[in-house]
């Protein structure tokens, strides 16, 4: 087998005595022992530890800013280090990344306070080969190190600077081992720094060094061991972005509904909630995997979007359940994220300065998520009292989010863990937290939905029974009773754009024969337009009893609106037609009649509910016998075709001469935009004759 042979001459130490080692290197630093014929060799050691840093060498014998660390050299004498072994324990697995191969930190090993510099050496002994070995650190240590072989500097993780050391989250990193010295010997030496916060913060509770056995093996199955190490972490980070994307796809839906009633502020704090959860997943899953930010920024960044989505959660939940909002609540949720932000940059910045510092930090971090999870339970609580049902609904995921909250307190002092591994995945409460919030929040908008949807469609049908009534009003009370009179042909036709319009019109005869004829247009559409018609149409009735004078009828009608329309007014003509053909008329910014397919030539006035005591001018018209008298709303001229155009005066010239219905059904046609109301007076040749006959007895 090619990697027995290999291996073979690795540290074959079972044929070694104490006599052999020391003459092979002055130093006392133990040799390791391996079986042969493993496909690699796990470096369990024991190992020599001390805590501290090693003292430099001459700057000249090594490419490092400060020189070779005296405690790289494969002189130096570590006989007085303690001993520290690297065997992990069978199924041994870490509570936060799920690697297996376990092994407790120094802090669990005898240096329960120890922060910043330690080293670690293990001398192995190989005999002549032809193919140069490769050693894969583990993918989980606390927090930086630098690697040496025999005095030589192989590389490091984190960033190690004259100013201090920057730290990252660990990941699976392979060095190639020089050849050895002349006695077949390398010695390793790893110099690490882990910061004072992860004592307190630490993934596993017992923080520092090495947390796995480094791995001695060729190049190939190094790298093949690398291989599978990245994928189990991609493969532990499925449900991470599963839930990422879950998160987003609901901020999405939640800010497309708050585009939809932007007045309405729920929606929009709920879109900001899910968009900073989702940032914060986001940002934790990236650490395992880039060295954008050090992992003190990271924590700090974390935190700051913890408290950022965890006030946007309490201000979504108490709009979600009307609560009244509270000056003071205001106040100290901005207090609180301004505050939490300033302590993480106070925490970013102090990672290096002490244990002490930290645990402030941390202390601060752990109160703000505890005031924060208080408010929150205390809006559900309130909107129990509201709602119990979207409380109750509510209360499972959060209280499973507030946990979360707390995740690396309970594992690094109560060593209760949140994170779970099923068939390699890494499952944490806040990601089951997260999936829940999100289903039972798209519930409760599907719930209210639904409810407003029948709300609305039981409300929607009262208001079209309500508007319905009302057209069938408007229509008795606007349509005259058919007029039949020797003198007189009247036709009429009356379409509102909606339900109910804003024109009117009235034609009322009198005993003598003659009528008055009244057509207006109040302005807008609706409701609003139809009551201030009511109050017109009762104004014409009322007046018309005392009074056929056209001037009189519009001066009554102005007075009556005026302090009743609010922002509308009214156009209006009103018209007293006696049975010869003698025709007074009056007019109040309406269109003029059309008579025999031409406009009447009247001057413009004002229209109704403008100005206080308007007065309008009479005007006489004599009519010929079989002239036709056509009043139209502008409803007629400005129908609106697919293009934008208008029908126009010239048109409605042309049809002007056609009976009312035909003139409707040609303006609806072409594209009605308004109510549209015709009325024309016809008259009967015969009977002016005749009445001319009786003018000239009476005289």
């Amino acid at each position: 087998m090619r990697t027995a042979r290999l291996l073979l001459p690795v540290l074959a130490l079972a044929c070694l005595t104490a006599q052999a080692q020391t003459s092979a290197s002055p130093s006392a630093t133990t040799l390791t022992e391996v079986r042969l014929g493993d496909s690699f060799i796990p470096l369990t050691g024991p190992w020599k530890f001390t805590p501290g840093d090693s003292p430099q060498a001459s700057p000249q014998a090594s490419p490092q800013p400060n020189g070779t660390p005296l405690w790289a050299s494969p002189a130096f004498d570590d006989a007085a280090w303690t001993d520290m072994d690297l065997h992990s324990n069978p199924g041994a697995t870490d509570n936060f990344y799920g690697n297996t191969g376990y092994i407790k930190g120094w802090s669990r090993r005898g240096f329960p306070l120890l922060s910043g510099f330690a080293w670690y050496r293990l001398r192995i002994h190989l005999a002549p080969s032809s193919e140069l070995l490769w050693l894969k650190m583990p993918v989980h240590n606390d927090d930086s190190y630098q690697l040496f072989a025999n005095g030589q500097y192989l590389g490091e993780f984190g960033q190690f600077t004259p100013t201090g050391v920057f730290n990252y989250r660990s990941r699976p990193l392979s060095f190639q081992l020089p050849a050895p010295d002349e006695h077949g010997d390398i010695l390793l030496a790893v110099r690490f720094y882990m910061e004072p916060f992860v004592l307190l913060t630490g993934s596993t509770g017992d923080s520092g060094g090495m947390r796995q056995t480094p791995l001695l093996g060729t190049q190939s199955q190094i790298q093949s061991i690398r291989e599978q190490e990245f994928n189990g972490r991609t493969l532990r980070s499925v449900d991470s972005v599963f839930v990422i994307f879950l998160v987003l796809i609901a901020a999405a839906g939640a800010f497309w509904i708050w585009l939809l009633d932007r007045p309405r502020t729920t929606y929009l704090w709920l879109t900001l909630a899910l968009v900073l959860t989702a940032t914060h997943l986001a940002l934790l899953l990236s650490s395992f995997f880039s060295d954008v930010l050090t992992q003190g920024s990271n924590l700090a960044l974390l935190q700051v979007f913890t408290t950022l989505s965890l006030v946007c959660w309490i201000l979504f939940w108490r709009r979600w359940f009307l609560l009244t909002q509270q000056r003071w609540l205001d106040i100290l949720l901005a207090i609180v994220v301004a505050t939490s932000a300033v302590t993480g940059i106070v925490f970013a910045l102090s990672t290096h300065i002490s244990v002490s510092v930290d645990l402030f930090a941390l202390e601060l971090r752990a109160a703000y998520n505890m005031v924060l999870g208080v408010m929150l339970f205390v809006a559900l609580l309130q909107g129990a009292r509201k709602d119990r049902i979207d409380a109750l609904l509510a209360f499972p995921p959060i209280i499973l989010l507030t946990i979360s909250l707390f995740s690396v307190e309970l594992l690094a002092w109560f060593h209760i863990s949140t994170s779970f591994f099923p068939f390699g995945v890494k499952v944490t409460v806040a990601d089951v937290a997260l999936t829940l919030l999100v289903l039972v929040v798209g519930a409760l908008v599907a719930r209210h939905f639904v409810a407003s949807q029948v709300s609305q469609r039981l409300e929607r049908h009262t208001i079209d029974q309500d508007l319905e009534q009302a057209r069938e009003l408007q229509q008795r009370v606007l349509i005259p009773e058919p007029i039949t009179s020797s003198l007189f042909a009247v036709e009429t036709a009356y379409v509102p754009a909606r339900t109910v319009g804003g024109d009117f019109f009235q034609v009322v005869p009198y005993a003598d024969g003659s009528l008055l004829i009244v057509v207006g247009d109040v302005s807008g559409k609706g409701m609003a337009a139809a009551m201030l018609v009511a109050v017109l149409v009762g104004a014409v009735r009322t007046r018309a009893e005392e009074t056929s004078d056209p001037a009189a009828v519009l001066r009554t009608l102005n007075d009556r609106l005026l302090g009743r329309a609010g922002d509308h007014f009214a156009t209006c003509i009103a018209a007293h037609l006696r049975p010869g053909g003698a025709m007074l008329i009056a007019n109040a910014g309406h269109l003029p009649p059309y008579r025999n397919g031409v406009a009447t030539d009247l001057p413009g006035s004002m229209p109704l509910g403008i100005v206080p005591g308007a007065e309008y001018d009479t005007h006489a018209l004599q009519l010929s016998p079989a002239d036709l008298l056509t009043f139209v709303t502008d409803g007629v001229p400005e129908a609106r075709n697919a293009t934008g155009a208008l029908l126009g005066f010239d048109r409605l010239a042309e049809l002007s001469s056609l009976p009312p219905d035909a003139i409707a059904r040609a303006a609806i046609a072409y594209g009605q935009d308004d109510d549209i109301t015709i009325v024309s007076v016809r008259l009967r040749a015969a009977a002016v004759e005749t009445s001319a006959a009786l003018e000239a007895l009476r005289a």
